[in-house]
């Protein structure tokens, strides 16, 4: 029987560090932001797209600009609201389409589902499992400014808005702290992978 297991956290936690050990485990890893890129070429999604913001959003040969809409969007939350609205069922859609493969293909796999928003969504019901990944604000801070190149008040902002750390280890199954060095997150790892064998047994 293949299982959905979510990896979710915080901006900076380190999920997606996790998603790649995980991946060089040989494990199945989905990342809810490629999925989100991948969306945009879909003909019915971008159809959606033009009637709200208008043709002039696509540069050609049906390429998205990010940063226009990015830019519209911060000063509109209607905007940012109806946007998501076309891309997450959307994205649902893809991730349905994708387990149905998997499941066809490799019935006893699991698979890893990396996204942000899967517990403000109200997602959690979907997996069978969900991974919380946290880290200390000074760790994620730092994170966020070597490889985001943020600064520390625009680093500040996007997690105000984000749903804090302790809320979202009140709907974990499994918490990993990635505050540390790559061989805590390893052993972390191992104890994840020990903790789901034995729950799916």
């Amino acid at each position: 029987m293949h299982k959905l297991i979510a990896i979710t956290g915080g901006i900076g936690s380190g999920k997606s560090t996790l998603a790649k050990k995980l991946a060089l485990r040989g494990y199945c890893v989905w990342d809810a932001d490629l999925f989100s890129r991948e969306v945009l070429f879909f003909p019915q999604v971008q159809a959606r797209i033009k009637t709200i913001f208008g043709d002039s959003v696509f540069i050609g040969n049906g390429i998205l600009d990010r940063e226009l809409v990015r830019k519209q969007i911060f000063s509109s939350p209607k905007l940012k609201k109806s946007l998501e609205g076309i891309l997450h069922p959307a994205i649902a859609e893809l991730l349905k389409a994708k387990l149905s493969a998997l499941k066809e293909n490799a019935p006893s796999a699991w698979a890893f589902y990396e996204a942000s928003l899967i517990l403000e969504l109200g997602r959690k019901e979907n997996f069978d499992a969900c991974v919380v990944v946290i880290a200390k604000e000074n760790v994620k801070l730092k994170r966020l400014k070597l490889n985001r190149k943020l600064s520390e008040s625009d680093a500040r902002k996007i997690m105000q808005t984000q749903m804090s750390d302790e809320q979202k280890i009140k709907y974990a199954d499994f918490v990993i702290d990635n505050s540390k060095d790559e061989s805590e997150l390893e052993k972390s790892i191992d104890n994840l992978l020990l903790f789901l064998r034995e729950k799916f047994s």
